[in-house]
């Protein structure tokens, strides 16, 4: 009975556009599995595999994000000196060649 209602609730609830598994709403009343309805406007409605598989990839980048983080470290300060020290160097010496 309630996909009854979900899908009563679609029909009239106004201009719909559906494509693979998702579902753009413009407005529609929605029946809880409470009991309680729901007004929906300017939505948009995901299949339950859909639901499954964004989630699915959300933790895969949540893992290979840490990873990365983990992987990161930090920069010491002596590289970052003497990578800034050569560079000015490096240019300086370009800047003597070209003149």
């Amino acid at each position: 009975m309630r996909w009854f209602g979900l899908v009563l609730a679609l029909v009239l609830a106004g201009p719909v556009r559906a494509e693979e598994e998702v579902l753009d709403v413009a407005r529609a009343t929605v029946t809880l599995q409470d009991g309680r309805t729901v007004a929906v406007s300017e939505g948009c409605w995901l299949s339950t595999q859909r639901c499954v598989d964004t989630a699915r990839e959300v933790r895969r980048l949540h893992a290979e994000n840490e990873e990365l983080r983990q992987h990161a470290g930090d920069v010491p300060l002596v590289k970052v000196l003497v990578s800034l020290a050569l560079g000015v160097g490096l240019g300086f010496t370009v800047a003597q060649l070209i003149r």
